[in-house]
């Protein structure tokens, strides 16, 4: 009768134990009404078949054999699982977790590092999400935190918050906060600046650029103005079609400078002290010799002057009948922009440049070889780090003059490879003739940006000296083509050396991720269970069957 309670009773632990261990796993949750009382079910079966086995081992008269044998089975198992269940209470509470995507492996920009390595004052990220089993908000929840803490091994004046937009309402309305994302708010503030950045869409998580970004706005004491020279038919800085530069605008709005635009009175002609650096792109119309006679003053006072060219094919002239930007540009600054495009007989589409920091075009080219890496400049701040191509089109030569004017100093920034010549005939192109390479014609590589630098003129001007950049192309920073390649970087990276803001110019953080896997609830269960339980089980049952096999056997 003993040993058929005992059988009886060790087949109920048994069972109520992987039915428990089953039924926890597969709802995920421990503390039930089910789990609690399979749980007694197994504690009370298996305590009274332990004390009833003791009681026989005691009593039995074969104790020092197959009885100790049993009960030192028994003590092991014990403790094999007491430190299996503290390994795994210290796994749970240290709650270690590793993401393998494509986004959690990658490491931070050196942008990102510089900016938070050059950090002095203190920044507070609050992070507000809301607490749900959403799987969308979890995952932007952990993916922003865990970037956050990636930031934080380089600066210790990162201070970090999370809270819940729904019980912490005050502070968030406190800081002229009305209404949060359901997925996610960050707000990053240094003392009475912030920036707020919206986690949304199907994949919510917070973009590296969009932090540092806001780190850079939030850091900066003062705003940089931007002049964005009008009244030429220039391209439109609001404009959202694939010609405007609506989204360069926002790049450039996004690094703490404040960009409009702005006319030079031809009666007054001046430009407004307020800004640091004039921008003129891809203008249709020539300028005037007053609005130029302005620029020159502007950058003899230590203003900065960026423009961007496109082949002039249909320039329209003043009334004169002159054209008067390029030459001066010629005369007062020693930049020559040529009256060509840039061709090539070696790629599919002639017209276009790809330029890339790769030396092995240029092997059999003596001239510049050490000044530059590949087609990129190695030794100017603007190009020295870019490390992604630059894919131009429709490019037309600018480089610096031989004789250069006084106090000017004039750098080849940007060059094609060497198969490219510039094509002079224009008119033969505009009519849809065939170009070929002619006697005369420069061969590359050709120069198709410049920077240079003006020294004052006067002994009571300012010690900052006037900067400039001119670009044979303008399309590549529209909004149809500033995400190719490196077109942000050079574009930021232009605006920082213009600006004396030299720390911002480095590798700009891109986005780049693998889309999480969500799972529903079910698929969930199965993926849990089949990791915890499965093998286990399967060892379980054919050890089971080994043993009746051989039991029937004997």
């Amino acid at each position: 009768m003993k040993k058929k309670l005992k059988t009886v009773l060790g087949i109920c632990f048994v069972s109520s134990l992987i039915i428990g261990l089953n039924f926890t796993v597969w709802n995920l949750e421990i503390f039930n009404y089910w789990s609690v009382l399979i749980g007694l079910v197994l504690v009370l079966t298996g305590g009274v078949w332990v004390i009833l086995w003791i009681r026989d081992a005691l009593t039995s008269s074969y104790w020092s054999g197959r009885a100790v044998s049993s009960l030192n089975s028994i003590l092991s198992t014990i403790v094999f699982l007491g430190i299996c269940i503290t390994i795994y209470a210290l796994v749970v509470r240290w709650d270690i977790s590793i993401d393998l995507t494509a986004e959690g492996r990658r490491s931070l920009s050196p942008q990102t590092v510089k900016v938070l390595e050059g950090m002095t004052r203190d920044v507070k990220v609050l992070c507000f999400f809301i607490n749900v089993d959403d799987e969308a908000v979890v995952i932007a929840r952990e993916k922003t935190l865990r970037f956050l803490e990636q930031c934080r091994k380089y600066t210790p004046f990162l201070q970090i918050e999370v809270l819940d937009p729904q019980i912490d309402r005050s502070r968030l309305e406190s800081l002229g906060i009305t209404h949060a994302s359901t997925q996610g708010t960050v707000v990053i503030r240094c003392g009475n600046r912030q920036k707020v950045i919206m986690l949304s869409g199907a994949n919510p998580r917070m973009e590296e650029r969009d932090f540092t970004n806001a780190l850079i706005s939030v850091l900066r004491e003062t705003e940089i103005s931007i002049g964005y020279l009008t009244g030429h038919e220039e391209t439109p800085l609001n404009e959202p079609t694939a010609t405007g530069l609506a989204t360069a605008k926002a790049l450039i709005e996004g690094e703490s400078y404040k960009i409009e635009p702005f006319n030079i009175s031809i009666t007054v002609p001046e430009v407004p002290r307020k800004y640091e650096v004039v921008m003129i792109h891809n203008p249709k119309g020539d300028l005037h010799p007053e609005e130029l006679r302005a620029l020159g003053n502007f950058l003899a006072e230590g203003g900065s002057l960026i423009i961007f060219f496109e082949p002039w094919v249909d320039v329209k002239l003043g009334v004169s009948g002159a054209e008067f930007l390029r030459p001066w540009l010629k005369q007062e600054l020693g930049v020559e922009v040529g009256s060509d495009i840039v061709f090539t007989t070696q790629k599919r589409n002639p017209w276009e440049i790809e330029l890339r920091p790769d030396p092995k075009p240029f092997e059999n080219v003596e001239e510049d070889f050490m000044e530059f890496r590949g087609c990129f400049r190695a030794d100017h701040p603007i190009t020295q780090r870019m490390d992604q191509p630059l894919v131009l089109r429709a490019v037309r030569t600018v480089f610096p003059t031989n004789e250069l004017p006084k106090g000017v100093k004039v750098l080849g920034l940007l060059r094609t490879t060497p198969d490219y010549w510039a094509e002079t005939d224009l008119s033969r192109l505009a009519e849809g003739g065939a170009v070929k390479f002619e006697a005369g014609e420069k061969e590359g590589p050709l120069f198709v940006a410049v920077a240079g630098l003006v020294e004052p003129q006067k002994s009571d001007a300012p010690r900052r000296r006037g900067k400039f950049i001119i670009v044979g192309d303008s399309d590549f920073i529209t909004n149809e083509r500033i995400s190719i390649g490196g077109h942000v970087n050079f574009l930021l990276n232009s605006l920082a050396w213009l600006t004396e803001h030299e720390e911002l110019i480095s590798i700009r953080p891109t986005a780049k991720e693998d889309k999480p896997i969500v799972l529903s609830g079910l698929q969930r269960r199965w993926l849990v269970w089949a990791s915890v339980l499965l093998t286990p089980q399967l060892v379980f049952l054919i050890g089971l069957l080994t043993f009746l096999v051989r039991r029937r056997a004997l």
